[in-house]
């Protein structure tokens, strides 16, 4: 674990531990006035001490769920007012009438679930500190997405994978191997540190932290190790604990990408930065036949998740690359 990660959990830490360190009665009457007044920061402070002391994750929660969450409550926040919701006591309908807004704008069904379950974890809270009883997401369903897995996010090819590596600079051609050739996350990226990349010996490695916190090693092919070699060229004396990307956030990795695909003349929209993991599972089940392959090569717990990947070959059909 990167020494800015251990930082990052011990003052996730603390922050959970001063909320979940008040007496019981005066939590109960700080979360029933932050309810009331709509005070956002103290309303997230009480839900990241909840998540951290009563979530399955504890303090291993992942930055990216709690950036999620966070975001989550505020667009709850913004519509409970005008939409005349009381936070603590709330209607019977107000959950659905929620998810109904959401799916109203259009959101992708993964957005509405995120956050649903940002809202989910407020009550949550709530309940936690003895402000409230309610729970009014507790049977609510989002709406079935009309959109078949396979339409969404689908792989880019080869032909857009070497144009855009054309036109991409060293830390966005890092980018686009670590997810086109390796399958990394958006998250995993920004998450891999120096000392999490091996690039010695001859089979090259990152050990990536994927979700839920599980630790892995992923093969590097030639292109990304010479990419990441290049790029640590570049970067001069860097420490095992310096993040690989100078790139901190998720929504500005997803505009580094758009920018390459622009200057590329290839099609962002629909495919985002995911659709990069999806062109790796693509080349693994092209190759191999065999979604045991493509659950091990992205890290899949069930392949149930790798079947996916069935619908992008044949839609596809790929030229395996000789660098693969």
């Amino acid at each position: 674990m990167s020494l800015a990660l251990v930082q990052h959990n011990l003052e996730l830490q603390a922050r959970a531990d001063r909320v979940a360190a008040l007496e019981p009665e005066a939590r109960r009457r700080e979360a029933v006035r932050a309810a009331r007044d709509s005070d956002v920061e103290a309303l997230w402070a009480l839900v990241e001490s909840f998540l951290v002391t009563q979530g399955q994750r504890g303090a291993r929660v992942s930055h990216h769920t709690l950036s999620s969450y966070r975001t989550g409550l505020q667009v709850f926040l913004d519509w409970a007012g005008p939409a005349g919701v009381s936070l603590l006591r709330p209607g019977g309908s107000d959950g659905y009438r929620f998810t109904r807004h959401l799916e109203g704008l259009k959101l992708a069904p993964s957005s509405v679930r995120t956050r649903l379950a940002a809202a989910r974890a407020l009550y949550g809270a709530l309940r936690w500190s003895g402000a409230t009883d309610a729970a009014p997401f507790t049977d609510v369903r989002t709406a079935p997405d009309p959109t078949p897995r396979h339409e969404k996010r689908k792989p880019y090819s080869d032909a857009d994978l070497a144009a855009m590596l054309l036109a991409a600079g060293p830390q966005e051609t890092v980018i686009v191997l670590l997810g086109a050739h390796c399958g990394l996350r958006n998250a995993e990226m920004r998450s891999l540190a120096w000392g999490d990349v091996h690039l010695e010996g001859e089979a090259p490695f990152v050990n990536v932290q994927g979700k839920r916190g599980r630790r892995q090693d992923v093969a590097l092919s030639r292109s990304a190790a010479a990419a990441l070699r290049a790029w640590r060229g570049m970067r001069g004396a860097v420490k095992p604990s310096d993040p690989v990307l100078l790139i901190r956030s998720s929504r500005n990795v997803g505009r580094a990408v758009e920018r390459v695909c622009r200057a590329a003349g290839v099609t962002y929209e629909g495919r985002e930065v995911h659709g990069l993991r999806h062109s790796a599972g693509t080349k693994v089940y092209v190759a191999t036949n065999d979604l045991l392959a493509v659950r091990d090569t992205l890290r899949h717990r069930t392949i149930d998740s790798s079947e996916i990947y069935v619908d992008y070959a044949r839609a596809q059909k790929p030229k395996v690359n000789a660098d693969w």
